[in-house]
């Protein structure tokens, strides 16, 4: 349906992209699935797009083009995309403000890399000093600041703020963070907050518990005839064909199994 509606911007996406239209999911790699879920988000127009490391899987000249692209989309059209990311290559040419993520789980003001003093002196850094890649340095240096201006990551044997291995404390408190998918697994037990493939799984696996309930209760139904103690044999061998005529013993295997159930419970009654 959105391809029908926006054919010229598919046309573009593809061409952009470098997609190929009679590609298969399953017969695809990594990044080319990855091109093809970025073609179908980007596929309406949009005034903002929030992209989460989006760009991870392509290849450098596909992820060039991507950023082209929405350059020249905000350019047209007056959108603007927030990127949130650690891989830094190219974003020096294409970004054009910059937020961080404090450690206490705010958001920094935001930033026009133009007038921003300590990028603009990472920028003008020569010789030894200079930065191959500005915006990486830039990140790196304000998480530096941030976790040094926390005293209370001082450890043992540590008697000044400098003394602290910056990366060591990071990684560190990573160590000690929840799984990162920890909150849709959470998610996941309440159906009201479920995807609908999600919701799919779900109603499967309610169907599996109610054919094993099913099973179950036929399999004691059976042996409760084979077991009764006020029939003949006559008539518990003419119950378990009215049961297997009337698809009591289908839960147990299907109909296409039924005359097994049924011969497994004539061997268990002659056994008796």
């Amino acid at each position: 349906m959105w391809q029908e509606e926006n054919i010229e911007r598919r046309d573009e996406l593809v061409r952009v992209m470098g997609i190929n239209l009679d590609w298969r999911m399953h017969e695809c790699s990594d990044g080319q699935r990855k091109k093809l879920k970025i073609m179908v988000k980007l596929l309406k127009p949009f005034k903002l797009a929030v992209i989460d490391e989006f760009a991870a899987d392509l290849d450098i000249f596909s992820r060039k083009r991507l950023f082209d692209y929405f350059t020249d989309q905000c350019a047209r059209f007056g959108s603007s995309v927030v990127y949130a990311t650690h891989i830094f290559d190219q974003a020096d040419e294409w970004a054009s403000h910059i937020a961080f993520m404090q450690l206490d789980k705010t958001l920094s003001p935001i930033h026009r890399l133009k007038n921003y003093a300590p990028y603009q002196e990472i920028l003008a850094r020569s010789g030894a000093k200079r930065a191959m890649c500005p915006m990486y340095v830039l990140v790196h240096e304000e998480l530096e600041r941030q976790y040094l201006a926390h005293a209370g990551l001082f450890m043992e044997g540590q008697h000044c703020i400098t003394d602290i291995n910056v990366t060591d404390v990071i990684m560190e408190l990573q160590r000690n963070e929840k799984a990162a998918d920890a909150h849709i697994v959470a998610a996941e037990k309440d159906a009201k907050n479920w995807l609908d493939g999600r919701l799919v799984r779900q109603f499967g696996e309610e169907d599996e518990k109610k054919a094993r309930e099913a099973g179950q209760s036929a399999m004691a139904a059976i042996k409760a005839v084979v077991e009764e103690g006020g029939r003949t044999v006559d008539e518990k061998v003419k119950r378990l064909h009215e049961m297997r005529e009337t698809g009591a013993m289908d839960p147990i295997g299907g109909p296409q199994k039924s005359h097994h159930v049924l011969t497994e419970a004539l061997k268990k009654l002659d056994a008796k």
